[in-house]
């Protein structure tokens, strides 16, 4: 297969998903492979586009937070036939979120069809399945996390995702005291997440001079405090982990990955999602040993003690630990690989 459409529809513009999708398309393109990336968000202002990759912006549309799973009605779905049509499609790949009536319209067209899904909350998962969905697919890649216990479907392969998100840093960074991030921006969790952060930095703030980040998002926060520098993205993200010395995170899936990767302890404060199961994530990661967990409705006298106590700790090697949780990714194929096997 040679021509490749990788979808990225409903997915609200999280950077999350922009990592997966674009990680993706720059490994195809490696590979030689033609590829198509259509989206709402356009991802380039975001993440690195390797040359030669199609990037199609579609009009947005309002995102459907209540979906069964991630399936749900795209109200563009003849613009994509149009574009499999264009481009010569052979194999489309759809990233967490699709519409079941034009996945069986590409398979007409005698196209290869994949999902790609990170975990999803087992009640969604388990509608997918009594309802069938997912035997329409030729293939889903499920990435691993060591969160999540489910049967393996027929036609479904885990993957190890943490080498195609994993990236080159430089040995000397910009240092950072502690980095906020709050995922899918703009959502209530993230306003409370930031709430909560703002506050329970306030006292130590005081005391010392700390370099202080956050990375919003799509949050239209207009909390202001004195030392703590907002973002709304960088495209070194990566970097930003790797020289921080604490890190306060919603538990996202990615930047879990991030974590990992980079050796990286955090304090997770579980944002509520409708099709990811964070509160679970987070749970399991403080159980590994690579985090601690403060949930949104604990006072923030915990957390104030929990950065500092991150904070006197930083220096500490985690490396042990981590190494163990990477090797629970170990035991399953590469990411990459997987992928260009299903394309031959």
């Amino acid at each position: 297969m040679k021509n490749i459409l990788i979808v990225s529809l409903n997915s609200g513009g999280t950077m999350g998903h922009g990592r997966i999708i674009t990680s993706l398309a720059n490994g195809l393109i490696k590979s030689k492979k033609n590829v198509t990336l259509v989206s709402e968000t356009d991802y380039s202002h975001f993440f690195n586009l390797n040359k030669g990759i199609k990037n199609i912006i579609l009009h947005e549309t309002n995102h459907v937070n209540y979906t069964i799973g991630g399936m749900h009605d795209y109200k563009q779905k003849n613009k994509i036939l149009e574009i499999c049509e264009r481009e010569k499609t052979d194999g489309i790949f759809f990233s967490t979120f699709f519409d079941l009536e034009l996945v069986k319209e590409v398979k007409k067209k005698g196209i290869k069809v994949i999902l790609l899904s990170y975990p999803i909350r087992d009640t969604f998962r388990k509608a997918l399945i009594v309802n069938k969905a997912y035997e329409v697919f030729d293939k889903i890649i499920s990435l691993y996390d060591p969160s999540v216990n489910e049967k393996k479907l027929k036609n479904e392969i885990i993957v190890n995702p943490l080498n195609i998100v994993v990236r080159s840093i430089p040995q000397n960074g910009s240092k950072i005291d502690i980095v906020l991030t709050c995922g899918g921006g703009g959502r209530p969790s993230s306003r409370i997440f930031i709430n909560k952060t703002y506050y329970a930095l306030k006292p130590i703030l005081k005391e010392k001079n700390l370099k202080v980040t956050l990375i919003k998002g799509n949050s239209k926060t207009k909390e202001h405090i004195k030392g703590i520098k907002s973002i709304e993205w960088s495209k070194k993200f990566e970097g930003i982990i790797a020289f921080s010395k604490v890190v306060i995170s919603e538990a996202g899936y990615f930047t879990m990955l991030d974590l990992i990767n980079y050796n990286k302890f955090a304090i997770f404060i579980p944002g509520k999602r409708i099709i990811d199961n964070q509160e679970l994530r987070a749970v399991m990661l403080e159980k590994y040993g690579v985090g601690k967990v403060f949930f949104p409705f604990e006072k923030k006298q915990k957390l104030t003690k929990l950065v500092k106590e991150s904070l006197n700790n930083s220096n500490k090697d985690h490396t042990i630990t981590f190494n163990r949780v990477k090797r629970k990714f170990a035991k399953y194929k590469d990411f990459m690989s997987v992928v260009l096997e299903e394309l031959q």
